[in-house]
């Protein structure tokens, strides 16, 4: 196979057309895919342009196979990143014989709480909220606006109007009553 000279020209249909089969199996292997999937037809269709019309930038003394190939493999890749980012990656996968395995979706361990474990959690949400009720309600609005609204400790004493040392004393005391009456260890913040 001619090698370029550095000139600007085209490779020939004649040349990049009988390494389509290679590009195919390429595309289809980085895809897991099936060779006859139209994602790896287009992933062949956009290798054969770009090898014949990148012709020039093949190197003097490299061979055209391994360039075209390494251009199939980009563009697969490129392909998959683009329908990651869309959330567009196929649902079914193939094994190596080209059967239809498992579909992906069912591949994923379902990440959401069963029942015991929603049980669990509404039981405990019921023992947290008991013991936040019996505790004062500026110690209780303290506990929540620093845990969970994340403010610090000077935001909550201006927004409460008390001094910064009250609001540290009811974070720490009602951490602390929580902590006893829900029946755990108090963690350090």
């Amino acid at each position: 196979m001619p090698t370029s000279t550095g000139s600007d020209f085209a490779a020939s249909p004649d040349e990049v057309v009988p390494l389509m089969g290679a590009v195919r199996a390429v595309a289809a292997a980085v895809l897991r895919l099936r060779q006859e999937d139209p994602d790896v037809q287009d992933c062949t269709s956009e290798t054969l342009r770009r090898a014949m019309e990148g012709r020039s930038r093949l190197r003097v003394g490299e061979q055209m196979r391994p360039w075209v190939l390494g251009i199939a493999r980009h563009v697969a890749l490129d392909m998959l990143r683009a329908r990651k980012r869309h959330g567009l990656v196929p649902d079914i996968s193939y094994t190596q014989d080209g059967e239809e395995g498992v579909s992906r979706t069912e591949a994923i361990p379902d990440p959401s709480a069963g029942p015991e474990e929603l049980l669990e959690q509404a039981r405990r949400r019921q023992q947290i909220q008991s013991a936040m009720s019996a505790l004062p309600e500026p110690m209780a609005m303290a506990l929540m606006k620093f845990h969970l609204d994340g403010r610090s400790y000077q935001e909550i004493a201006e927004e409460l109007q008390v001094p910064l040392g009250t609001v540290a004393t009811w974070v720490t005391r009602g951490r602390k009553t929580l902590a006893e009456r829900l029946g755990q260890k108090e963690k350090p913040t």
